[in-house]
């Protein structure tokens, strides 16, 4: 996904001229080559969590360093116009299930590329995908897609779950070709590079692989290329629901008489939901699963080329069974209340699954043992931030709270004795306060486990979360998938500034420093390192604190904003003069002097 960063590309701005129908959807490919397009997957793909893991020519994101961005387009646009690309180096990792997925790990060369694509690809397809699909997607997440099923079980507890048989690895590069052409993509050097980029086969145990289909699963155009496969399947399905009638047609202009005409056709009833492969068709009634079960494997396997996984889709009654979907599971129960309005109405429950809450005691003793071995700051945040992401995915759960009581009672003894001697116990409540926002401050009011002034969070600390997958997120509204909210500048700091030090930096025979050097300016709101005055963007000079002829770096802490003549003074043949000049700066002066 394509975060927006105003100072490179407007992606909101992008989406809006997509929408406005501004830009030339036959001729898109010099937008891809773009210096500015360029800088920002740069930047991004320094973001990434994989940017250092080399790909199977040994490349990895500290290659593209030692390449100004103006060079990086022209390395972009020859590899784009050329399709030159590198085979994928595959590996495999263990799924949830004992089995091994593969994954795709590309050379930074096509990842850039594939980056570029994607900032300039993506925003147009967010135009046209529908509501119903969930996966991969800007400003969406999997609570979307869990909301949505939660609201819609409630009147349609008969659930058709679609199963694919590796799905990535058998995308069919025609078809893509087709679906890209149909939902308006009609740039054919585009179209050509995405063709070629699955085609392109992949290394295993050091021997090539032709393979003609599959996107690898890893890749960064991957998760979008799979959303455009499935666009017109989305479509199909989606007019089978609530978007059935004619909007023309004057009786369906009253939501409420929508589902009682479709009721009155022969017509069979769904809600579907998607995210990427994992596919729910929601229905009233089993005869309408049934129908919906028949249809959907038709068109995947037929229109799509996909192959069905006969074994594991099915059709289940939430009534009488438990349903898993993204982590959670889903079932039906009759309401027993002295209400008489809702007594005998289903109501809708999701849990945790056992597998899952073993699979989390597991992951947990993991995490102990390796505090018990080596209690650092690094293990006790590795833990933390388990417990806290864990948290955050399932405090929408019914039964939050009663579930993580049962994993705490679980690994209750090692985790009171790994803390005994290695952290300290303390009843002071501000650490607490001051964590994430104060979101635990209720917890541990006896006392609780601090390491390093950062308060230990227990896994049974749960604060259920009853918005999280309500009803109203089962819908995403978004006037603009980019649209993050105002950008505030920091004082002194104006956009003209920031531009400014873009249009200059992209010729800096280093991306790493192109980039920081921004960022350094932004961060410090223009103060010198030494005069603790602005200094104006004209006379602003980038400053390592260790010259990289001593082993220093590129890196952001690495760098301090100086002025042009502060500059030249440290550089003279008598930088003491600084002494006089910034008398309260003793101590930074000399460590700039003695890094010389």
């Amino acid at each position: 996904m394509a975060v927006n960063n105003v100072y490179y590309v407007d992606m909101e701005k992008r989406y809006l001229d997509y929408q406005n129908g501004a830009i030339d959807i036959r001729n898109l490919h010099p937008m891809v080559y773009d210096d500015r397009n360029v800088a920002l997957a740069v930047r991004q793909l320094g973001q990434s969590p994989g940017r250092m893991t080399p790909g199977p020519d040994g490349s990895n994101y500290k290659t593209l360093e030692k390449y100004s961005v103006m060079e990086l387009a022209e390395i972009v646009k020859e590899r784009l116009l050329k399709k030159q690309m590198d085979y994928v180096k595959r590996i495999y990792i263990p799924k949830g299930n004992g089995k091994m997925r593969p994954i795709g790990i590309c050379s930074i060369w096509d990842k850039l590329v594939e980056k570029c694509i994607q900032l300039v690809v993506e925003p147009y397809c967010e135009t046209k995908f529908v509501e119903s699909s969930f996966g991969f997607r800007e400003q969406v997440s999997t609570h979307n897609a869990l909301a949505r099923v939660k609201n819609y079980c409630q009147t349609m507890p008969y659930v058709l779950s679609v199963d694919m048989k590796d799905y990535f690895g058998t995308i069919d590069a025609d078809i893509t070709y087709r679906e890209l052409w149909h939902i308006g993509i009609k740039d054919q050097v585009i179209l050509n590079y995405i063709y070629r980029f699955i085609k392109k086969g992949y290394f295993e145990k050091s021997c090539k692989v032709e393979d003609p289909k599959g996107s690898p699963q890893g890749s960064i155009l991957g998760p979008l290329i799979s959303n455009v496969y499935l666009h017109r399947f989305d479509v199909w399905l989606r007019d089978q629901g609530d978007c059935w009638y004619d909007l023309d047609v004057a009786k369906f202009h009253s939501k409420g008489h929508i589902r009682r005409n479709l009721e009155a056709t022969n017509l069979k009833i769904g809600i579907h939901v998607r995210y990427a492969d994992d596919i729910l068709v929601l229905c009233k009634d089993h005869e309408d699963a049934q129908r919906f079960r028949h249809s959907v494997t038709n068109y995947l396997t037929r229109n799509m080329r996909l192959v069905i996984n006969e074994d594991k889709t099915k059709i289940y009654d939430l009534t009488k069974e438990k349903m898993k979907y993204l982590g959670y599971d889903f079932y039906v129960f009759k309401q027993n209340t002295k209400n008489v309005k809702k007594k005998g109405k289903l109501m809708v429950a999701n849990c945790l699954p056992q597998e899952k809450a073993d699979e989390i005691v597991g992951k947990c003793r993991e995490l102990l043992r390796a505090i018990r071995k080596e209690p650092s700051f690094e293990t006790f945040n590795n833990w933390n931030i388990y417990v806290v992401g864990i948290h955050n995915y399932y405090r929408g759960m019914t039964h939050f709270c009663e579930s993580f009581s049962k994993i705490g009672w679980r690994i209750k003894k090692l985790f009171y004795h790994t803390m005994e001697k290695r952290a300290m116990f303390t009843k002071e409540q501000s650490y607490k306060n001051q964590f994430l926002g104060g979101r635990y401050r209720s917890w541990g009011k006896d006392g609780y486990y601090c390491f390093g002034g950062i308060p230990i969070i227990r896994i049974d600390w749960a604060n259920w979360d009853s918005g999280l997958i309500s009803a109203t997120k089962g819908v995403v509204r978004r006037k603009n998938p980019y649209d993050y909210g105002e950008k505030r500048h920091k004082p002194g700091v104006t956009m003209e500034m920031i531009t400014y030090l873009v249009n200059t930096s992209k010729y800096i025979k280093n991306s790493r420093l192109a980039m920081f050097r921004i960022s350094k300016y932004s961060s410090v709101k223009g103060i010198s390192y030494l005069s603790g005055e602005f200094v104006p963007v004209e006379n602003y000079h980038c400053h390592h604190i260790k010259p990289k002829s001593k082993g220093g770096t590129n890196d952001f802490d690495n760098l301090c904003v100086l002025s042009e003549l502060e500059h030249q003074i440290l550089h003279s043949s008598n930088p003491e003069q600084l002494y006089a000049l910034f008398p309260k700066k003793k101590k930074r002066i000399k460590t700039l002097i003695g890094a010389l």
